[in-house]
């Protein structure tokens, strides 16, 4: 009986853990916002976008990491557009919370952290 109530909690423990598919959608806030699908994503910041490749992952302890591509926005375009930058999206999942800090490779630049929420409004790439 003590076996069966143990392997009981170990299950339900291992069905609050987050998992790729429980991450996939809008997560949003004041700062940033975050839209995850199974084959990459897109970051959205006043002043700024960045795009999330398909390898991205997620631990049981909900560690996000991703890599990809960040653009500044602001200013003077120049012709041809804003170049992009790597980016290194790092986070931590916790339930309906996600905090977001992305590293522009590059330039040695770290943005954030986000504090984004699941079904949080979208921040549009704004900058005046």
């Amino acid at each position: 009986m003590r076996r069966t109530g143990l392997a009981l909690f170990a299950l339900m423990v291992g069905c609050s853990s987050p998992t790729p598919t429980s991450v996939l959608g809008q997560w949003g806030g004041q700062e940033a916002s975050l839209i995850l699908t199974g084959s990459g994503g897109s970051v959205s910041y006043p002043c700024g976008a960045g795009t999330i490749d398909s390898a991205w992952t997620v631990t049981e302890d909900g560690q996000f990491s991703a890599s990809g591509t960040h653009y500044f926005g602001g200013g003077p375009v120049p012709p041809g557009g804003s170049p992009p930058h790597p980016a290194l999206y790092h986070g931590q999942i916790d339930g309906d919370s996600f905090t977001l800090t992305v590293t522009i490779a590059d330039l040695q630049q770290t943005l954030g952290p986000f504090h984004l929420v699941r079904g949080g409004p979208i921040v549009h790439e704004l900058c005046v």
